[in-house]
């Protein structure tokens, strides 16, 4: 693996064409290449005093961007981060495979505030890429927060000012879903037990778990949300105290592709730490929904495909359920046959329906979708192996 400085500028997709174009304009593309894993400062570094700042302001956070699921809507979730939120911050931007045009425009972007711009010339797990992110941080306070996410103005000093204010490890801000953005919530906290001193109270094999989202699928004008702890945050978007990750010796990066988020809460919550809810930091993601302007494009293909492989999601439900002794919980049977929804639904079946008179008949979308999914899961496995050889090599 290559990891790379980078500072470019650019275009996430046919509805920020315009923004790359002037971005392709403006470009003074320069790229450091430096040792695998290794995380250096950007080229004119000592220039660049970040945008964020005010004159002898020094940033208590620091957001760490990293890859969800695509790439599609990267640049408009980071200019989004750059025109609505307010300063001081800083932000480490990683780039793991990012097409190249649009890793250029990210870094552009990044060059233009002082912002650090780490590229890797390979997919990186969403936990391997965070784990990047923070290992590069200073300042007391970081913020995940996945390329996807649009952020409203307030967000980032709300999750600062509850951190201070109520002294929790973790702030979990009001996430959104979809297009219009901060209209529909998606995450106003979530518990994953009835009761979190009964379940670690328990004997491990004893203990069930759940995931729950609160107030999913409302309208975020139509309810009245308070701060209060709350057990689950989620990694579309999270403050934590970086001492945190420090004791925790960063996140689990065997959680390749679900249940990370469920797996830091409950981490934090066993060692006597707290996560709290706060309503006034809004925030929406963008990720992908079948048959909509935000369904996976042909260039996301491949992480996509990656990502939510049943290889992975495999992998990484076994090592949780190991990991907590969970080992008669029926929800991961459950889990168990949802593994290929993301290629049937996101990939395969938009082909499909583009087949001359088999996009007509659900039934033989519904077959063929299930046929190309299994084809799609094969090409996952392609791509989970040389996930596999640079691991090795890295090693």
């Amino acid at each position: 693996m290559c990891a790379q400085m980078v500072e470019p500028g650019g275009g996430s997709g046919v509805a920020d064409n315009a923004a790359f174009a002037a971005a392709r304009r403006n470009m003074t593309a320069r790229a450091t290449v430096v040792q695998p894993g290794e995380v250096t400062s950007m080229p004119n570094a000592a220039d660049a005093q970040p945008q964020s700042l005010a004159a002898g302001e020094k940033a208590r956070v620091t957001l760490v961007v990293a890859p969800r699921d695509r790439f599609e809507v990267a640049l408009r979730s980071l200019n989004s981060i750059v025109d609505d939120t307010d300063g001081p911050y800083d932000l480490i931007y990683v780039d793991g495979g990012l097409p190249k045009r649009l890793s250029a425009a990210i870094g552009e972007v990044c060059r233009q505030r002082g912002f650090r711009h780490i590229r890797y010339d390979r997919y990186l797990s969403p936990n391997a890429a965070r784990n990047i992110g923070w290992r590069a941080v200073d300042t007391p306070y970081v913020v995940f927060i996945d390329n996807d996410m649009v952020v409203s103005r307030g967000w980032l000093q709300a999750l600062v000012e509850c951190a201070d204010t109520t002294g929790a490890e973790v702030v979990a801000p009001v996430i959104c879903q979809w297009d219009p953005p901060h209209t529909e919530i998606h995450h106003a906290g979530g518990l994953f037990t009835d009761d979190v001193a009964l379940f670690f109270a328990r004997p491990p094999g004893d203990r069930r778990i759940k995931e729950v989202h609160i107030r999913q699928g409302e309208k975020l004008a139509e309810v009245t949300l308070e701060r209060g702890e709350t057990q689950l945050c989620e990694f579309h978007c999270a403050l934590v105290r970086r001492d945190v990750l420090v004791d925790l010796d960063g996140l689990d990066e065997q959680l390749l592709a679900t249940k990370e988020h469920v797996d830091f809460s409950m981490s934090v919550w066993r060692k006597g730490g707290r996560v709290v809810f706060e309503p006034d930091a809004v925030v929406t993601s963008l990720f992908a929904i079948p048959g909509s302007h935000h369904s996976v494009t042909m260039r996301d293909w491949p992480y996509y495909a990656l990502r939510w492989s049943p290889q992975w999601q495999k992998r990484s439900l076994a090592h949780f359920q190991a990991k907590w002794q969970l080992f008669e919980d029926p929800f991961f049977k459950e889990r168990d046959k949802m593994l290929s929804w993301r290629h049937r639904e996101e990939i395969a079946r938009p082909i499909v329906r583009r087949i001359p008179l088999v996009g007509r008949s659900r039934a033989l979308q519904r077959y063929g979708s299930a046929a190309l999914a299994r084809v799609i899961k094969l090409w996952s496995l392609l791509l989970d192996a040389e996930y596999r050889r640079h691991d090795a090599r890295e090693a």
